[in-house]
């Protein structure tokens, strides 16, 4: 390719976080006027890369080039100046100004800055002009998001980086946010576009770049990468044998109090959580949740009952961590009800659902580095509790994770990542639960780590312990739960037994939004990404 043809050249870009890898060897050049998508799940370092060429941090190796201008080691504001953009996936204008002073602000960084009739065209580019003396607090989420890529084209960008920005999006807003993001590639303005919604990538880009712990692991057309089955594997995860084999559901060797009927029959789940017996550990019926005027969880229902384990599965972006903090009760429930052990919990705050018997164990560990091992147990147990009790349930803990035991005088930042989700679930274990929510716990680790977790939750669950399971790794999930929801953009497209999405043809329908039919011939999109669901599968018991 012809220097001058090239908008940005990435080169062995790699950075650490610590101990952390985020980003090696990762290669990319993006030519004038055209619009690359990076995906990849959780954790594959999509944000560092913008973030890295945006300038907020610095690598520690490889090189980017904005044309032949070197930029891995100038400030953010001197990028800025040259040309490179950043629009957020979370918009956060100045709230007591008015639009137009928002986009002022951010054309100041513009070198020489935009004037009065370009902010006009601009603020008409993307549907504000009508808005444009409103207060920023005053707009809806499409308009935020409207204002947040303003905002970066106020900077005159060569290149415009959009993180998520249809993340929250639904419906017409989807429509209007892709309209937006082509009339500003159309004017000539390159995009390096960070997504997981498919008909986003699908619709508006040529070329795709698959990111998996760091590193590139598939790079082609939106068609080349739906047919790509290492990139499938990272989204659905292995099954967790040597052999590749499929999971099979788990039926022997469960805890006594999950021992019932698994069949049932069709209906409705939301109708079943209202008519739950009020020993179930959790009833969701009906709950929408979100952040401010995004809703990210929309009429979600859901039954947990003693010693069973449900997995919610499904893509980034598809409201599974908002499930988890609505259910801890740091997200607020908009409508419906969710009970506990027979008790409305909807209004309760964080800590008296923890006192009723509900742990967190929340994505990225967590752990408090400084301290020992032995001291990150001893703060999960509640406050009140004797010494020879907190003894007792740390000998409980340990004989889950023995390894806990071996390392309790050792600072937990040394420890690995594996041990440290250990320890993360084992300081849940502390506060003693009858419900345990865990969040992506096998994300970023090695398949030894992978194993020894996921027999640890079924040691957890045979003492008779329900456990809520949140994953992406859909094949581990599916081996060791009772029963699977599938959640899509906040709604669920999929419920019932693992059964039903241990078929490939069916796990695209309730994944990834295909038909039975059509799975295997969707070509034109990338599987790793199908967002909207076709239709809502119900099978066996709902759950």
């Amino acid at each position: 390719m012809n220097i001058s043809d090239t908008a940005l050249t990435v080169q062995e870009l790699g950075k650490h976080f610590g101990g952390v890898t985020a980003l090696e060897g990762v290669d990319l050049t993006v030519r004038r006027g055209e619009a690359v998508a990076v995906i990849g799940p959780n954790g594959a370092g999509k944000s560092t890369l913008l973030k890295l060429i945006a300038g907020v941090h610095r690598p520690d190796s490889g090189s980017i080039h904005l044309g032949e201008r070197p930029l891995d080691r100038l400030a953010p504001h001197r990028i800025t100046r040259l040309g490179v953009a950043l629009a957020h996936q979370v918009p956060r204008p100045f709230h007591s100004l008015s639009v137009r002073d928002n986009v002022r602000i951010g054309a100041m960084a513009a070198d020489p800055p935009m004037r009065a009739p370009e902010l006009t065209d601009l603020l008409a580019l993307c549907r504000l002009d009508t808005k444009a003396s409103r207060a920023a607090d005053s707009l809806r989420v499409l308009d935020l998001k409207r204002l947040e890529v303003a905002r970066a084209l106020a900077t005159r960008p060569q290149v415009l980086m959009l993180d998520e920005v249809a993340a929250g999006l639904v419906g017409r807003e989807l429509d209007e946010a892709i309209d937006l993001i082509r009339r500003v590639h159309q004017r000539g303005t390159t995009v390096i576009l960070v997504e997981h919604i498919e008909r986003v990538v699908r619709e508006l880009v040529d070329r795709v770049l698959v990111l998996n712990w760091g590193r590139p692991i598939a790079e082609g057309t939106p068609a080349q990468i739906a047919l790509d089955e290492q990139v499938r594997a990272v989204y659905l995860g292995d099954s967790g044998s040597s052999e590749g084999t499929g999971p099979t559901p788990r039926a022997a060797g469960r805890s006594p109090m999950a021992a019932q009927d698994t069949q049932g029959v069709q209906q409705d789940t939301a109708a079943t959580a209202a008519q739950g017996d009020t020993d179930d550990a959790l009833v969701l019926d009906g709950v929408t949740s979100g952040y401010g005027d995004m809703l990210a969880l929309r009429d979600f229902s859901l039954r947990l009952r003693p010693g069973q384990i449900v997995s919610v599965l499904g893509a980034n972006g598809a409201g599974k961590s908002t499930l988890c903090g609505t259910l801890m009760g740091t997200v607020g429930t908009r409508t419906g009800r969710i009970m506990a052990f027979g008790r409305d919990i909807t209004r309760l705050p964080v800590h008296e659902r923890a006192r009723l018997g509900i742990a967190y164990c929340q994505e990225g560990r967590r752990v408090f580095g400084d301290l020992t091992v032995a001291e990150n147990l001893q703060l999960g147990a509640p406050l009140s509790l004797a010494r020879g009790e907190v003894h007792t349930r740390m000998e409980r803990v340990h004989a889950v994770f023995p390894v806990l035991a071996e390392r309790a005088g050792q600072r937990a930042g040394t420890m690995s990542g594996g041990q440290q989700q250990m320890l993360a679930v084992g300081r849940a274990l502390m506060a003693n639960p009858s419900v345990l929510i865990c969040d992506e716990i096998s994300l970023g680790l090695a398949p030894v780590a992978i194993d020894a977790l996921y027999q640890a939750l079924t040691d957890i669950n045979a003492q008779g312990v329900a456990i809520l399971l949140v994953e992406q790794n859909v094949k581990r999930a599916l081996g060791i739960c009772d029963h699977a929801v599938v959640l899509s953009r906040g709604r669920v497209s999929y419920r019932g037994g693992p059964a039903g999405l241990l078929d490939d043809a069916d796990l695209d329908a309730a994944y990834f939004g295909t038909s039975a039919t059509d799975a295997a011939s969707s070509a034109t999109v990338p599987p790793t990404h199908l967002g909207v669901p076709t239709r809502t599968r119900t099978t066996g018991e709902p759950s």
